[in-house]
């Protein structure tokens, strides 16, 4: 990917010392002024296209600053300069499309389309119904289960304290495993149709929930609560968090065990902590 002419002449360069042809696409921005040729950069390249030699472009791309918002003006604003762009060059196929980008229409989507977050099922568009079906899922499991009367401060800094007799439930997660912070006294997780507070700051490696509504039979160490699945999409941990969805996926770490479902197997894949 060559994001500036001083890449294209260093990528030229190489091709020379090599004696071969190399392979690259050309990113131009569009407007998001992130990476990619200028406008102007592109137009004098395709003016005088000696820079190139030894260079096989495969792609013209640029990226969307805000497919996620259909009605932005800066989504046609950036499809008139990047139809402009590849007309600079009409043989080599365009790559514009983001997952938000893929729903904004046909015009957006080009020879080559990048989903991201939309594989996995989360939604692409703000403000309007996630077309897609949901892919992940994450349990965290129960690790201990306790009772404690009202007045007791709960987690780092007792910025919860019980106002009843509550039964509290800690959960083998925390932001060490991409859980944020910001979900204390906010966030919730869920077992079957009842939700379960978090109380108090999340830790590094655990959480306390609130599970006085279930019956005292419903919870024992080794059982799975939900964090992400059926009664918690993933957009609605990330919003409880104050972030995005994107955040929450790549935060994720690696201590959870994974379980991965193909269609064809009618399952649900699974993270485990």
């Amino acid at each position: 990917m060559l994001n500036s002419l001083d890449q294209v002449k260093s990528w030229s360069a190489l091709a020379a010392a090599r004696g071969v042809v190399l392979e690259a696409a050309l990113q131009v921005d569009t407007g998001m002024a992130r990476l990619g040729l200028s406008f102007a950069e592109l137009q004098a390249l395709a003016a005088a296209p000696a820079p190139l030699q030894g260079i096989k472009l495969t792609l013209v791309m640029s990226h969307l600053a805000c497919a996620d918002a259909p009605g932005h003006e800066a989504n046609p604003a950036q499809l008139d300069v990047m139809r402009a762009a590849s007309a600079l060059f009409p043989d080599v196929p365009v790559s514009f499309a983001n997952s938000g980008g893929v729903f904004l229409g046909p015009d957006y989507r080009g020879d080559l389309a990048r989903p991201g977050i939309a594989l996995y099922g989360a939604a692409p568009t703000t403000g309007v119904a996630n077309p897609m079906r949901p892919v992940v899922r994450l349990d965290i499991r129960v690790i201990q289960t306790r009772t404690v009367p009202a007045g007791t401060a709960v987690g780092y800094g007792g910025t919860h304290v019980t106002t009843r007799e509550t039964r509290i439930a800690t959960l083998a997660a925390g932001y060490a495993d991409g859980l944020p912070r910001s979900l204390g006294n906010r966030g919730a997780a869920w077992l079957g149709g009842v939700r379960l507070p978090i109380l108090g700051r999340v830790s590094m490696d655990s959480l306390m929930v609130d599970v006085t509504a279930l019956p005292a039979e419903a919870l024992a160490p080794g059982a799975l609560v939900e964090l992400i699945g059926p009664h918690q999409s993933l957009e609605a941990i990330a919003a409880d968090a104050g972030t995005i969805s994107y955040e929450i996926l790549t935060g994720l770490g690696q201590r959870y065990h994974r379980h991965y479902a193909f269609p064809a197997s009618r399952a649900s894949g699974q993270g485990h902590s």
